[in-house]
């Protein structure tokens, strides 16, 4: 099975993103999701590696601090409409280091929390992304979370919560 590294916006962010996914996937008739940011996504390791090499990224790690920016959309399934994560040097570097320590360096990364899946048609996509109103927020993460990486959201159950370990 593979993988996923997701980072999970706290309270009250996540309860907004959540509404806002449930208006879209019932306007839109679309799969109702855990609002997530995938750090580094289909990761073909057992359970236990990735838990080992994850335990010791997070050991390394502080708060993390984000911020989301603009609503946008996207031609694929899974980024139908979305909301940016504002790119920091401080998150750039751990996906670096994500995909260093799996081997998968080749992989794109657009930081973002997908907010409608779907193949919807480009126009109904821009005109759910002109709906979405979310207040300008930043948040801080404290945890990886790791979950399967399939193409069925009811199956995204976590199989892992590792927290940022890192101490002053």
């Amino acid at each position: 099975m593979q993988y996923s590294i997701w980072i999970i916006p706290p309270e009250p962010i996540f309860s907004q993103l959540k509404n806002v996914i449930k208006k879209l996937s019932v306007k839109y008739d679309s799969p109702i999701f855990e609002p997530h940011m995938t750090l580094l996504g289909n990761i073909n390791q057992s359970l236990p590696g990735i838990e080992q090499k994850i335990t010791e990224l997070a050991s390394y790690v502080n708060r993390l601090e984000l911020s989301l920016g603009p609503i946008s959309f996207s031609t694929t399934y899974f980024q139908s409409v979305f909301v940016r994560v504002n790119s920091t040097a401080r998150l750039t570097q751990l996906n670096l280091d994500v995909k260093k320590l799996f081997n998968m360096e080749n992989n794109v990364f657009m930081p973002h929390i997908s907010l409608l899946y779907g193949n919807h048609d480009m126009t109904i996509r821009e005109k759910a992304a002109s709906e979405v109103q979310l207040p300008l927020s930043s948040f801080v993460a404290n945890e990886f979370i790791v979950a399967p990486s399939t193409s069925d959201p009811n199956q995204w159950k976590h199989s892992l919560t590792i927290s940022f370990g890192f101490k002053n």
